[in-house]
């Protein structure tokens, strides 16, 4: 692009390939297209391996409720970055980003999508930006997908419909951001709607999101023939400018205006863009001491340099706690906006350097540090695995320190292995391009692992070595850099199951492993066997989600098998009144092998499930449950025959914490099937204990026979406390239930919600789960919204319904609602736990899961 042609009241900005668009002199047109287009399958026009400035760098998501526009916007942004020759649509099927077969026939995204651009910002002298940029699903039952993809983020692009305002999905996505601390500014998209209100939309910024929301652009209507409001345009509250589209066309070209011409034609809205500009000003300079000593010098809120604002918003947007949020607007499926967004992103949203030193954990956990992006030793993240038919496993890596180089060896300190990278590619959606090399700070794709998988860290090998050969567990390193752990992507548990056979026996190998393709690809699926019947169970986080799975198993990874009924994983406890011991010895042929080993168990049920990072350092607390060992010492000096003979210590080829992982991972095995219904147990507190003189038995005592022992005495111990209760207790998942309806169907709803199903209504109003210290929305600026006060139950004659309610309730729950609201009713829901059942509605579910 080059630089801007200035005349005497005209500014041209001239592409090399679209200079044809430049107008006579006497009115200012801006092309904001980046170079001549290109097919999405071409590199970008910086070479792939030329070196790459950080601070020219942004890694950003699109993150929002379903159908807010997170694909359409995407597709605008690589048309008029120049990457793609035409505008894909989502109802076409003809997206970019959505490329597999189920997102293009349902319309929307099931998997998030990586793509890296270049974006030249329209200020004079600007240089090109490299933008990796990843297009999030807005389904709940994909929750996972947002959480992996925003861990290895900078900054995120918050959508909002301008017509639903701030829906319970966007606030879901929203936390999940500011718990790793992203920068994040928003779009308030789809103004062009009959119904958008702009205005209203930035009160609920405040009243749901509980961020202060810096309005830097105000919407443009201008009435047709028939006295409607057609939505034409932005006006630039920082720039002082006015951005004017032609309709119908393809968003190239944007007529700029300054705010004489904005005075002249439209002084309604000029007077609204001087309050509004007050307004950042002010909102700004809270936080900001060197932005008010630049006001005190000048004394006028007009009189301000954009650029001195932009450094001010910049600052406060960087430290990602959302206090305060640059909102922009537009309509990306009228083309109008997409551009100034674009330059937003570079201009708020920060590069690899401006973000903290990463959390990162040495020694197997034991102590916490920060990695410096200037470290030379390589330190990737590996955050997602595709399975490609002709690529085969392609890892999804953010590099946080060195190089990762081609044909170089790595070390997956997660699973203690070692791994050789055969190719690195750069990715465009579905397609890619071959590169040499991915530096710090920067997303990319590598072909040729067969181990990693999801959360997995992954280090350089140069000098790593064994201690022992063909020992692949004992390694000893040079330094704590070899334990090195980023922090892991939390992996949320499943709330629906259903059961998956083979056609035929010979049809069960390819179907295993197609299943374990897709468990490496999607962790957020779970895959069990029944012990009694043999059958495979398929676990995952909503009915979509397990539909999904099965279309992609059959369709794409061409398993011949048939998925039953879906029906709800319920967990199992014992009383919290109740416990039981036992001593046991575990004594088995393995491999040849006598195997024998013995421990003492004690198990308790937990009236609340305990909370992670709370338990001591010999405390395991995994899936609501306490996992305990303890090794005995002796209490006297023993004596050599005693020592030899009694085995009332343990040898030194044992080591302890290896042996307190194997009981530990045997007890988990038992939960992990309980004995009343099969399935997993939370709420328990299981404590083991190991005597040397009574449960070690020389070289038959091996860490599985341990782990065996550990797995069968908690199963017998859980058994016994069952049966000496009478029968189990069963737990079911309870959902935090977020409804949105209008007001006239607001009884109806709650009177559904808390008497035909069971729920407990929390909140009527606003629906902001779990927020603390609501901003006084009184005193934050919306455009057309001055004196309207605190409007936290509805600003648009919709009213929110936050309940508590049994998964069990919420099945089928979207038909129900459509018909009691007329269609105009939408709910979202997240897992919050597990709740004990009463006697009756134990009976119902025992009766369903029996077939009787």
């Amino acid at each position: 692009m080059l630089p801007p042609v200035r005349t005497a009241s005209t500014i041209r900005w001239l592409c090399l390939s679209h200079s044809r668009i430049a107008s006579p002199l006497g009115r200012s047109i801006l092309s904001l297209k980046n170079g001549p287009k290109r097919f999405y399958a071409a590199p970008s026009a910086v070479g792939l391996d030329a070196p790459v400035d950080l601070a020219h760098t942004r890694n950003i998501g699109i993150i929002a409720h379903i159908d807010a526009g997170k694909t359409t916007t995407t597709e605008r942004m690589l048309y008029y970055s120049g990457f793609t020759r035409r505008i894909g649509e989502v109802d076409e099927g003809s997206t970019v980003m959505d490329y597999l077969p189920a997102e293009r026939s349902r319309g929307i995204t099931i998997t998030s999508a990586a793509i890296t651009f270049n974006w030249t910002p329209s200020a004079p002298g600007s240089r090109p930006y490299t933008v990796n940029l990843i297009d999030t699903p807005g389904h709940a039952d994909f929750t996972f997908e947002v959480e992996r993809s925003i861990r290895v983020l900078d900054g995120a692009v918050t959508i909002l419909d301008g017509v639903a305002g701030v829906e319970a999905q966007t606030e879901k996505v929203w936390r999940q951001a500011e718990k790793y601390g992203i920068p994040r500014l928003i779009f308030v998209n789809k103004l062009d709607r009959v119904g958008a209100r702009f205005g209203p939309t930035v009160k609920e910024i405040a009243s749901k999101l509980n961020a202060w929301p810096a309005v830097l652009q105000l919407p443009l209507y201008e009435q047709d023939a028939k006295g409607d409001d057609i939505f034409r345009g932005v006006v630039d509250i920082v720039e002082r400018r006015v951005f004017l589209w032609d309709l119908g066309g393809d968003g190239q070209k944007v007529n700029v205006h300054d705010y004489t011409w904005l005075k002249e034609n439209r002084s309604d809205l000029y007077c609204e863009a001087l309050t509004a500009r007050v307004a950042l000003v002010e909102l700004l300079s809270e936080n900001d001491e060197e932005l008010v000593e630049v006001f005190l010098d000048i004394g006028d809120h007009h009189a301000i340099s954009p650029d001195a604002i932009k450094k001010s918003l910049r600052k406060q947007t960087l430290n990602g706690s959302s206090e305060v949020v640059p909102v922009l607007c537009g309509a990306s499926f009228k083309n109008i906006g997409v551009q100034p967004l674009l330059d937003a992103v570079i201009d708020y949203l920060p590069s690899p350097l401006d973000k903290p030193e990463t959390e990162i954990s040495y020694d197997y956990g034991k102590t916490k540090g920060v990695l410096s992006a200037s470290e030379d030793r390589l330190c990737a993240l590996a955050f997602k695995v595709v399975n490609d038919p002709k690529r085969g496993a392609m890892v999804f890596v953010r590099v946080y320190s060195g190089t990762l180089v081609r044909a170089h060896h790595l070390y997956n300190t997660t699973l203690g292995v070692r791994e050789r990278v055969h190719r690195l590619l750069k990715m465009y959606a579905d397609d890619a391009v071959d590169i040499q090399s991915i530096p710090a700070g920067h997303i990319g794709v590598i072909i040729g692992l067969k181990s990693a998988r999801t959360g997995d860290t992954l280090i350089s090998d140069h000098q790593y070595y064994h201690s022992g050969k063909g020992n692949k567990r004992h390694q000893e390193v040079s330094d704590s850099f070899w334990t090195i752990q980023l922090r892991p992507i939390e992996v949320p548990p499943p709330v629906f199951f259903a059961s998956i056979e083979p056609n035929s026996l010979s049809e069960q190998k390819p179907l295993e492993d197609a299943l374990s393709m897709l468990l490496r690809e999607d962790p957020s699926l779970h895959i069990t066997t029944d012990e009694d019947s043999g059958q495979m169970l398929i676990s995952g986080m909503g009915e979509l989600h397990l539909e999904i799975a099965r279309d992609r198993l059959v369709g794409e990874l061409k398993a011949k098998a048939e998925m039953g009924r879906i029906l709800i994983s319920y967990r199992e406890t014992i009383p919290s009144t109740l416990g039981h011991e036992l001593h046991i010895v575990f004594e088995k042929e393995i491999a040849g092998k006598l195997a024998k080993a013995g421990c003492h168990v004690s198990v308790i049920g937990l009236d609340e499930p305990p909370i992670p990072g709370t338990g001591t350092p010999d405390e395991t607390i995994v899936d609501g449950n306490i996992i305990s060992v303890d090794i005995a010492v002796p209490q006297h000096t023993l004596t050599s025959q005693e020592a030899e003979t009694e085995h009332a210590k343990l040898p030194k080829s044992i080591d302890v914490e290896e042996l307190k992982g194997s009981l530990t991972s045997g007890a988990m095995a038992a939960l992990g099937r309980g004995p009343y219904l099969g399935f997993p147990v939370r709420n328990t507190s299981i404590k083991i204990t190991i005597d040397p003189s009574k449960d070690y038995f020389g070289a038959e005592s091996t860490l599985a026979a341990y782990s065996s022992a550990a797995r069968l005495a908690s199963t017998t111990a859980l058994k016994e406390a069952i049966a000496s209760n009478g029968e189990g207790i069963l737990m079911e998942p309870m959902m935090n239930v977020i409804v949105a309806v209008n007001e006239k169907d607001l009884g109806k709803v709650v009177g559904d919600l808390s008497s035909a199903r069971g729920g407990h209504v929390l909140e009527l109003g606003g629906g902001d789960e779990g927020a603390v210290d609501r901003l006084n929305t009184s005193k934050v600026y919306a455009p057309g919204q001055a004196g309207k006060g605190d409007d936290n139950y509805g600003v648009r004659g919709k009213r929110s319904v936050v309940a508590i309610v049994p998964l069990k309730e919420m099945v089928g729950y979207l038909k129900h609602l459509r018909s009691m609201t007329t269609g105009r009713g939408t709910f979202v829901m997240n897992l919050l736990g597990w709740e004990r059942m009463t006697r009756p509605r134990a009976v119902d579910v025992l009766k369903d899961i029996r077939g009787g």
